[in-house]
């Protein structure tokens, strides 16, 4: 068949759009990864919630920030030289973009952690060249401590993600002043809230948003339901990956009085929500996405008064595939 030419627009013809393209000379070319990471999208969710979309970037969460930012600091400071090595206790997503950044650097790089998860993220930091090294299980306090013991070796630095102050530092002059930023004229945000891995996202964010936008934010952390560690110091298993790690990060702990609450959310209710993101808005995160989205309704709820809420969503729903679309994860949620 041939296509006429010349026939009126029929209603299936898309609706022209203006679109604006850079000038010549104008749109910069990128020479590494490394540089295609931040500048994310504040997106609205829902009335009064606004995430701050994350799992655009490269490695596919947002961690991507905190392991570049790290590690240059770290080769600034003499810690890490050429050949070295890198090593890391991690859930998954740290290790992802930590061995993305040592890909793009040449360094060498070693992933702690735990047996028990999703195996998509361990399958991720191998494709990025790293070494996987796994020890314990679910919860990462022996991995976290193996990696401390290796990078007192020579030649290898551990960024201590959940106790170097550095991780609060990006969080603050990186992610939270591109919030502030990227905020519209007379839009305040009231509260944040957001899962706590390391505390760092949550401590720095609230942090920038307190000294450049409102000072009298409110800081709310979230973690699981069946894990209530910062809480009152219950470690258990849980579907939240990536959140509650089984101790209380030195991070936290060292910051906590500026925390005002804690949401628990449970499992089930993230991972559900979690679908809904990708069903019902197209954003295909995991769970601690979707649990991040639940308890920003939920800071709303309990307090009419704070009115837009602030949390993120944090990486994608391809490193859960197993966990939330699984037989297993279809039969508990009533799919198929």
């Amino acid at each position: 068949m041939t296509a006429k030419t010349g026939a009126a627009k029929t209603d299936w013809a898309i609706e022209e759009r203006e679109t604006v393209f850079a000038s010549p000379g104008q749109a910069p070319v990128r020479s590494s990864v490394l540089d295609c990471i931040g500048d994310t999208p504040l997106v609205l969710l829902s009335e009064g919630v606004y995430a701050k979309a994350e799992y655009f970037n490269p490695s596919g969460s947002i961690k991507a920030r905190m392991a570049n930012y790290m590690v240059e600091r770290a080769e600034a400071e003499g810690l890490l030289k050429p050949g070295g090595t890198i090593v890391e206790a991690t859930s998954g997503n740290t290790g992802n973009a930590l061995s993305m950044v040592a890909a793009a650097k040449g360094y060498r790089m070693i992933v702690v952690m735990p047996d028990g998860y999703s195996n998509e993220r361990a399958r991720i930091s191998r494709g990025f060249g790293a070494e996987i090294r796994l020890v314990g299980n679910f919860q990462v306090n022996e991995a976290r401590e193996e990696a401390r013991r290796l990078g007192t070796l020579p030649g290898h630095f551990c960024p201590a993600q959940f106790d170097n102050e550095w991780n609060v530092d990006e969080n603050r002059e990186w992610l939270g002043r591109e919030i502030v930023a990227q905020l519209p004229a007379g839009l305040k945000i009231d509260a944040v809230v957001q899962g706590v891995g390391t505390g760092g996202t949550l401590i720095g964010t609230a942090q920038a948003l307190r000294q450049w936008h409102n000072p009298a934010l409110k800081v709310f952390a979230m973690e699981p339901s069946e894990s209530r560690t910062i809480e009152c110091c219950i470690a258990a298993d849980h579907r939240i990956e990536g959140i509650s790690d089984g101790f209380i990060p030195t991070i936290y702990d060292r910051h906590r009085a500026e925390i005002d609450e804690v949401i628990c959310v449970d499992s089930l209710v993230a991972i559900d929500e979690a679908h809904r993101l990708a069903s019902d808005q197209g954003h295909f995160v995991g769970p601690s996405s979707g649990a991040n989205f639940w308890a920003a309704r939920e800071v709303r709820r309990r307090y009419p008064a704070l009115k837009n809420v602030l949390t993120f969503l944090c990486d994608r729903g391809e490193k859960y595939l197993s966990l939330m679309y699984g037989a297993k994860a279809a039969s508990e949620s009533g799919g198929g």
